[in-house]
C-alpha cells in the first residue's frame, strides 16, 4: 500500500520511466546528502532519466550512500503501486539478501525502515510509479551502548533493557507521553534482517527510534516494546513499562493497546524459540498488570485512519493477543509469526497471574438522571475487599480528574453507585490503598451525557422584521448553547444567523429576527441533542 496520493495511469507510466533510470546513478551529488552532523541523512534520486514499463521489476546500479549507515527506508512525493526491495554491502564486501521495504501505511509517503547491518553501498529493485524518491539512512551502531537488561521483576515480569541502556538519550521524545488503556496486545515484526548479532540489537532499536522520530516526525519510537531474536526485551516508547503509554504502532488502536515488535522478518521463517518465550512472558505480564486476561476476545472501538481496516466508531472483536494485520491494512507480523499466534496465546496465558484490579462500567446519562456506575474490586492475594472504600472520579476535556462520589465494596468486591455528571466525559474508580496495599485505579471509560431540552417561542407567525422570542431549558447544562436560524430556500435550509446563548440556572432565552418573508426554523444545539421550532415570516 502506498501513501494517500493517487496517480493517473499516464502519470504512473511517466513516473515508472523515471524510476527505471535510477540505474544510471552511481555517485551522489554532495547537495543530495544531508548535513554530516545528523545521524539521519538521505540520498535524493532524480526522476525521468529513462523509460520502462512500471509493471516490471528494475534494478539500479550500485548506489554510494553519503556515508556509512545501518538502517534505510524510502520517502517519495507521490507513488502508484510502487514496491521496492533493498540490498546493501560494506565497501568491497558481500551483498546482503534482497529485503522488501514495506509501505508505511497512512502516516508518511514512504516505507518503514529496515536494518541493513553496517553498509556503504546499496541497490534498489523496484516496480510501479514514483516521483520525488529519496533514500533515508540512519547510522546507529557506533553510538548504541551495550544493552543490559534490568533483572526480572516480581510478578512474572521479564528482564527489560531500559531506554537508557540502548541510547534513547540520543533521541529524546519531542513531548511528554500520553496515556490510554491496555486492553489488547498487537504483535509486529520490524521487517529487518534476522542474521544480526546479539551486540547489534541495541543499535537496531536506536536506529528505529531515530527513523520514527527524525524521519517520520513522530514523538518517539512507535513501539511500546521490542524483542530481539535472542529473547532480549527492550523498553520502547517513553512513559514507563508498567504504564498504558499510547504508542504509534497500530493506527486507530494505539490508545487501547500495547504494541510489541519482534526484530526481524518473519514472512518465511518462524520466530526463534528464545524470542517466543520472552514475548509470551512479556505479554502475560503486561496484560495481567492492567487487569486484562490473555485468553479470549475483547471488543474495541476503531479510531479510524487511512491504514485502519475499519471506519472510525466501528466495534470490532479482537483476540487479546492479535497481529498488526488484524486491525490494520498490512501483512505484519509476517505469515510465519502470524501462524505462531495461537501458540503464543497459550504460552502467554501460563505467565498471566492474578492481579489487584478494579473493573468499572457505567450507563449513559439522559437529562438530569444520574449515571449508574458499578464494578468489582479484586485483590491479588484473594482476600475479601469487603468494606473497602472506592472513589469515583470524573474527567472532561483538559481538566484534571475530580471526585464525584464514594462507595463501599461488598463481600465479593462488587460495588455500585450513581453520580450526576455535568457533561460527557470519562469516569474511573480509585482505591486509595491501605497499610498493606498500594493505590489502584481502574481503566477510564467514556460516559455519554445527553441533556434533556425544551424549546418554545412566543409566537409561530409574524411579519418579516418582527422579533421572535425563543426560550427553553436544558439539563444538565453547560454555560452555553448554540442558536441557529435558517431560512428555507427550495429544498435547502440556508443559515441566516448563528450565535451562542448563555445558560443560567438551566434556562436560556434569546430573540431572532427574520428579515424576509418565508419559512424559517430555529435550532438550539447542546451536547448530543438538538431541538427545532419552525417560524413563518409574512409580508
Amino acid at each position: 500500500m502506498v501513501g494517500p496520493h493517487r496517480l493517473t495511469r499516464r502519470q504512473a507510466l511517466r513516473l515508472g520511466a523515471g524510476v527505471a533510470a535510477l540505474g544510471a546513478l552511481r555517485v551522489p551529488s554532495p547537495a543530495l546528502a544531508a548535513a554530516h552532523d545528523s545521524a539521519v541523512f538521505e540520498l535524493a534520486l532524480p526522476d525521468g532519466l529513462a523509460h520502462a514499463s512500471t509493471a516490471r521489476w528494475h534494478s539500479t546500479t550500485v548506489l554510494q550512500a553519503p556515508r556509512r549507515f545501518d538502517l534505510a527506508g524510502l520517502r517519495w512525493a507521490r507513488a502508484a503501486n510502487f514496491q521496492a526491495q533493498i540490498r546493501t554491502r560494506p565497501a568491497g564486501g558481500r551483498w546482503t539478501r534482497w529485503t522488501p521495504l514495506p509501505a508505511s501505511h497512512g502516516t508518511v509517503n514512504g516505507t518503514d525502515p529496515v536494518f541493513t547491518g553496517t553498509a556503504d553501498e546499496l541497490q534498489l529493485r523496484h516496480r510501479g510509479g514514483v516521483a520525488g524518491l529519496k533514500v533515508r539512512f540512519v547510522r546507529a551502531l557506533p553510538h548504541a551502548p551495550a544493552a543490559h537488561a534490568r533483572a526480572a521483576q516480581a510478578g512474572g515480569a521479564p528482564a527489560i533493557v531500559p531506554r537508557a541502556n540502548w541510547g534513547a538519550d540520543q533521541v529524546p521524545p519531542r513531548a511528554a507521553p500520553s496515556y490510554g488503556t491496555v486492553q489488547a496486545a498487537f504483535v509486529h515484526h520490524t521487517v529487518t534482517a534476522v542474521d544480526y548479532a546479539p551486540e547489534e540489537s541495541a543499535g537496531i532499536v536506536l536506529g528505529i527510534a531515530r527513523y520514527h522520530r527524525d524521519s517520520n516526525g513522530w514523538n518517539d519510537i512507535g513501539y511500546n516494546f521490542l524483542v530481539d531474536r535472542y529473547g532480549v526485551v527492550f523498553e520502547g516508547r517513553a512513559g514507563g513499562v508498567e504504564a498504558a503509554v499510547i504508542g504509534a504502532q497500530a493506527q486507530g488502536w494505539n490508545s487501547v493497546s500495547t504494541g510489541i515488535a519482534c526484530l526481524g522478518t518473519f514472512t518465511n521463517i518462524p520466530l526463534d524459540a528464545p524470542a517466543m518465550e520472552s514475548l509470551a512472558r512479556l505479554i502475560g505480564w503486561k496484560l495481567s498488570l492492567h487487569g486484562v486476561p490473555v485468553a479470549g476476545q475483547v471488543t474495541l472501538e476503531s479510531g479510524g485512519g487511512e491504514s485502519n481496516r475499519y471506519p472510525s466508531g466501528q466495534l470490532v472483536a479482537f483476540d487479546r493477543v492479535s497481529g498488526h494485520r488484524d486491525g490494520c491494512q498490512t501483512s505484519c507480523p509476517g505469515e510465519q509469526l502470524y501462524a505462531q499466534l495461537p501458540d503464543l496465546r497459550a504460552r502467554a496465558a501460563k505467565y498471566s497471574h492474578p492481579v489487584s484490579a478494579i473493573t468499572v462500567k457505567a450507563s449513559s446519562q439522559k437529562g438530569a438522571k444520574p449515571t449508574n456506575v458499578s464494578g468489582v474490586l479484586r485483590f491479588a492475594d484473594g482476600s475479601s475487599p469487603a468494606g473497602a472504600t472506592l472513589t469515583v472520579e470524573y474527567l472532561t476535556g483538559a481538566s484534571a480528574w475530580s471526585p464525584v462520589t464514594t462507595t463501599v465494596c461488598g463481600l465479593d468486591g462488587s460495588w455500585a453507585t450513581s453520580a450526576q455528571l455535568p457533561a460527557s466525559g470519562k469516569v474511573r474508580a480509585v482505591f486509595a490503598g491501605d497499610a498493606t496495599r498500594g493505590r489502584l485505579e481502574s481503566a477510564p471509560i467514556s460516559v455519554l451525557v445527553v441533556p434533556s431540552m425544551t424549546l418554545t417561542s412566543d409566537k409561530r407567525r409574524a411579519k418579516a422584521g418582527t422579533s421572535f422570542a425563543v426560550s427553553g431549558t436544558v439539563a444538565p447544562s453547560g454555560p452555553l448553547v448554540q442558536c441557529l436560524l435558517e431560512r428555507q430556500v427550495g429544498t435547502r435550509w440556508v443559515t441566516v444567523q448563528r450565535k451562542r446563548i448563555a445558560v443560567r440556572a438551566g434556562r436560556f432565552e434569546t430573540k431572532v429576527r427574520p428579515t424576509k418573508a418565508g419559512l424559517y426554523r430555529v435550532s438550539i444545539i447542546a451536547e448530543g441533542v438538538t431541538r427545532r421550532r419552525t417560524l413563518r415570516a409574512v409580508h
